[in-house]
């Protein structure tokens, strides 16, 4: 019975997504490496776009920006030349962690969070929400209640 319980207090990483007054959105259990993908549309070129990160060391690691407009690699300062695939450019980068990732929803960018299989659909917070987007170290057992309350 005590390994059970210690098993349930033995944090976890879990990718936790926030408004800004600290209300808890979504909770997804994450692993090291696995793939977080920001959706959205680039409210300058009104192109589709996706951010490409994996978690690291508890930290959201971008690597590759695509979108169908080359003028948002452009703006990201991305060099040229961009890799084609799937009526997509697509540019890697290195060298950009974040302890957090922030983002306002806009009226047009309707972005969504994947997360290992999982679709999170950040535009449901409302035009305006600021979110905030983390990886954090949370015990088994509050995960497991949360994620019972849906």
């Amino acid at each position: 019975m005590a390994v059970a319980l210690a098993g349930l207090a033995r944090p976890v990483p879990v990718l936790t997504v926030t408004d800004e007054a600290g209300g808890r959105r979504w909770l997804v259990p994450v692993e090291e490496g696995s793939p977080v993908v920001l959706e959205y549309v680039n409210s300058i070129w009104g192109a589709p776009t996706w951010e490409r990160f994996v978690v690291r060391s508890g930290r959201l690691a971008l690597v590759e920006v695509a979108s169908t407009a080359e003028a948002v690699l452009e703006y990201h300062r991305l060099p040229a030349p961009y890799r084609r695939e799937d009526g997509r450019l697509a540019a890697p980068v290195t060298g950009v962690t974040l302890d957090a990732l922030t983002l306002r929803v806009g009226e047009r960018g309707r972005p969504v969070l994947h997360v290992d299989g999982a679709s999170l659909p950040l535009f449901d917070a409302g035009v305006g929400t600021g979110l905030r987007v983390e990886v954090r170290r949370l015990p088994r057992l509050r995960l497991w209640l949360a994620e019972g309350r849906g």
